[in-house]
């Protein structure tokens, strides 16, 4: 895969056009058939989505290592695809969704994530539309068709702290990397040639030292900024860095004060790593701010007291129902089935003849219903914290295995 790069010289300064430059590249298009982590901006991309003439089919694959070994995914892939096929009376909408389903295998058979613990397809010939993405939660497998993306199960993947970016420093090479834990994805490169070489040879010997700190400096400068355009444009919620410490205090010195406030660990790692190296080594700096976060979020949840959070499965539901949660927080192994109403959206923790919120019987039993409330939460622009550390899980037992801080 190419990396969008940005070449630097001696020469170079940070100036409106180069910032242009960078922002168009980190925005370029995906390209077809590689592999992505979910950005928030994807998944808005996603919600976006409709077709009402023909369908998108949405393919939701666990690929825990189990899978990986000889292909063994084919044989759930195959069953989701004939269980999608048998349903479609129509011969012309069957062959074209034969081919959809085809050209999945296809991408899957060329090359599997080398990360994530699955993956997701969302296909539309017509529209010219397909989207890979590899995924951190091993999701239910399921093929759907419909007029939109079926992108509710992603909602998993949104935990509000597990947006990290990774900034690789050295001299003449810097990699940036957007990750979720144990994923990553390289999204930018900035390359510059050897300085101290570069100018020694061009300079007079007494001057040479004060023009090559001038020049490193002036290239820690252009670093730290395009550092903070990656974490914008991926809505990164926490930096790691690895490189040399003069080299890190130098660019953390002209990071935007916003930026410095969300570098969390340094790690260590060579700078010309495998990106499966580079998850590996960002990995355990990761879960300790994971962790770290999900204890201040539960911690704020007992703080707060009746008045100011919703404990235990119903009335976190209700507070959703009247659009009061502003932190939707889950224990990593809930998942329940209970009940939605399709009057009013209310959602109910156990299976109810009729709702008792608005009165319908419009009532219709769900398979997981905190799936719901957390898709619920994000289309309110909640934010959602999904807790798996031991300690924060053993920390909600007092409130329940769902619960929210509210608005008002």
């Amino acid at each position: 895969m190419t990396v969008p790069s940005l070449s630097v010289s001696v020469h170079d300064r940070y100036t409106p056009e180069l910032r242009d430059r960078i922002i168009e590249k980190l925005r370029a298009a995906p390209v077809e058939r590689e592999y992505h982590l979910l950005t928030p901006a994807g998944l808005r991309a996603l919600a976006e989505i409709h077709s009402p003439q023909v369908p998108v089919l949405s393919l939701y694959l666990q690929l825990t290592p189990d899978r990986r070994i000889k292909n063994a995914w084919r044989t759930v892939f195959h069953s989701l695809a004939d269980a999608a096929l048998k349903p479609i009376d129509d011969r012309r909408k069957r062959v074209t969704l034969r081919e959809e389903f085809d050209r999945i295998e296809q991408a899957l058979i060329a090359e599997l994530p080398e990360l994530g613990r699955g993956v997701a397809f969302f296909v539309c010939r017509t529209l010219g539309f397909w989207r890979q993405i590899a995924v951190p939660l091993p999701l239910p497998d399921r093929a759907h068709l419909g007029p939109r993306p079926y992108i509710r199960p992603l909602a998993w993947t949104r935990d509000e702290h597990d947006r990290f970016v990774l900034a690789l420093l050295s001299q003449e090479h810097n990699r940036f990397f957007i990750s979720q834990i144990g994923q990553v994805e390289e999204v930018f490169q900035v390359k510059s040639g050897p300085l101290r070489k570069i100018l020694t040879d061009r300079v007079p010997q007494d001057r040479s030292d004060v023009i090559v700190v001038e020049a490193m400096k002036n290239e820690a400068r252009i670093i730290a900024h395009a550092v903070g355009l990656v974490v914008a444009q991926f809505e990164g919620r926490h930096l790691l860095l690895s490189g040399a410490p003069e080299l890190q205090a130098a660019v953390v010195e002209h990071l935007p004060k916003p930026v410095q406030q969300l570098i969390g660990a340094d790690f260590a790692v060579e700078v010309h790593a495998r990106p499966a190296a580079v998850a590996a080594a960002a990995e355990p700096a990761q879960r300790t701010i994971e962790a770290r976060e999900e204890r201040a979020t539960v911690q704020r949840l007992l703080d707060a007291g009746p008045k100011g959070s919703a404990w235990g499965e119903q009335p976190t539901l209700d507070a959703l129902r009247e659009g009061r949660v502003m932190t939707l927080v889950v224990d990593g192994t809930s998942s329940k089935p209970g009940a939605r109403c399709r009057n009013c959206g209310g959602l109910w923790a156990t299976p109810t003849p009729s709702c008792a919120a608005c009165g319908s019987d419009a009532v219709e039993q769900v398979e997981d219903v905190v799936e719901l409330a957390i898709e619920r939460a994000l289309d309110q622009k909640g934010y959602f914290e999904l807790v798996c550390s031991d300690a924060a899980r053993q920390a909600m037992t007092r409130i329940g295995s769902l619960a929210a801080l509210l608005r008002w």
